[in-house]
Parts: structure tokens; sequence; C-alpha cells
């Protein structure tokens, strides 16, 4: 990541860090775990608020949160309309666990938000799948996609392993797409404002970098087209 992205992401680490260990409930150290009421389908997982979430392919819908006991209570998993939201009720503090293993039949979208740490434990195998991440958090995943969708903002990162028919990248402000190590057929990638996208495409890369948006392509496409703007950079490693 280029040294605005670095800074950028700094900022963004510095300031969810103030939140989380100098206001809220600190845990007591007992770490349990508890079973969740999977009250009904889903198929799109958002985590936020600083939490871990491991995502593990299984053959129902399943939520576990080990954590300490005492912040189990703040730790909120709530299903609605065919949306799983992991979040926290107040601000967590110092804590010796706080993780939601997920295991689900089917993802359409995945999302790590305000500091959130979402991993995928399997493949995750989709015909069509959406996946953000945003203010400082971090999202990894292995795919094997049709088409994919990838947006990053605010100095989060994310990274994507695997193989997918197509790629629509975008990331801005100060974000980082490292997509390396996934097999992409036909790629159109985006990077903003000091973002970062990178991207390992075999026939088709259109590309579009501004504002100190850098384009980091590996591989050799038949065909690339590509369009940068106010030191936007595209580069062929």
């Amino acid at each position: 990541m280029k040294a605005t992205s670095f800074i950028f992401a700094i900022g963004v680490t510095l300031l969810l860090t103030a939140c989380n260990f100098n206001i809220g409930e600190n845990g007591n150290g007992n770490v349990v775990t508890e079973e969740r009421e999977v009250t009904a389908d889903f198929t799109e997982v958002r985590g936020s608020t600083g939490l871990e979430v491991y995502l593990t392919q299984g053959a129902e819908n399943k939520i576990v949160v080990e954590a300490d006991e005492n912040l189990l209570q703040y730790i909120e998993t709530d299903i609605e309309d065919g949306k799983l939201h992991i979040k926290t009720s107040q601000n967590i503090g110092r804590s010796k666990s706080k993780k939601v293993h997920v295991t689900y039949t089917e993802l359409t979208n995945i999302e790590a938000s305000s500091g959130a740490e979402v991993i995928g434990n399997s493949v995750i195998k989709s015909q069509n799948l959406r996946l953000r991440s945003s203010s400082g958090s971090e999202l990894k995943v292995e795919v094997f996609a049709q088409d994919l969708t990838a947006k990053s903002s605010s100095g989060s990162d994310l990274e994507i392993l695997g193989k997918a028919t197509s790629l629509n990248a975008d990331a801005s402000s100060g974000s980082e797409i490292n997509a390396k190590n996934l097999l992409i057929v036909n790629c159109k990638a985006e990077a903003s404002s000091g973002a970062e996208v990178t991207v390992n495409v075999k026939e088709t890369l259109e590309t579009n970098a501004s504002s100190g948006g850098e384009i980091n392509y590996y591989g050799n496409p038949t065909s690339v087209n590509s369009n940068k703007s106010s030191s936007g950079s595209v580069n062929k490693m």
C-alpha cells in the first residue's frame, strides 16, 4: 500500500483503537461459547464494530459466539430480510475473545465494517457474490464464483483468493483490494483517492485510476483498456 493509503489506514486504526480501549465494557477473561437461535434463513452476513467473524460452509445455518462471559449480552446476531447482522449493542473495550462463528449453506453478500475482521474458513461457491469492506475493517475470503463484485473504502483491506469468471473491483479512500491470488477471466478495476487494487487477469482488463489510485495487474490479458488521471497509475507486474 502506498504512503497515502498507509497514513489513511493508520488514522482509521488509531480512531478505532481509541474507541475500543478507552471507552466500553472490558471482558472478564472467562471465555465461553454460546449457540444462538437461528430465527430465519440468511444468505448475507454483515460483521461490524470490531468483532471477529469466521465463515464456514455446512449443511445448515448456525451461529456460535465465543467471547468473554460478561460480553455475550452485548454481541448481537440478528437476522432481518435474509441478512445476518453481527454487531455490538455497546462498545467493547479489552477482551480475551470476541468471535462469532457462522456456518452457512449459501452466501450472496458479505460485508465488513467499523474495524471488524471477517474471515472465510472454506471456499465460498456462488453464481453472484458481493464483497464489501469499509471503515478500517478486514475481509479475507476464498471464492469460486461466476460474477464477483468487490468494493473497499475508508482504509479497509479486502483480500480475495480462488477463481472467478468476472470481477468488478472498486477501491477508494486509502483502502486496498488484493486479488493477486484470484484467477480472473474478465476484470473491471477502479482505484481512487489513494486506494490500491491488485488483480490477476487472463483475458480482458478495463481500468480507471484517479486521484492517487493505483492498479497493479498480473497475468497476460489479451485486451487492456487503461484510463488514468490525477496522478493515478496502472502497472503491469
